[in-house]
């Protein structure tokens, strides 16, 4: 069976994040190492850095 990218929701997961280390497409992770509802300030920063509007 081929392998399929993951569907990214959030246009923030399109980057890495520098804070937590998150690959490309994966979530964020928080102080406890569970996946966070949101980004870290980071991560979206980059994104908007990459790609302006």
């Amino acid at each position: 069976m081929p392998r399929r990218e993951p569907t990214v929701r959030r246009p923030e997961l399109m980057v890495a994040c520098p804070r937590c280390g998150s690959a490309r497409g994966a979530a964020c992770y928080g102080k406890t190492g569970r996946p966070m509802k949101g980004v870290h300030p980071e991560r979206a920063e980059l994104y908007r850095e990459q790609y302006p509007a």
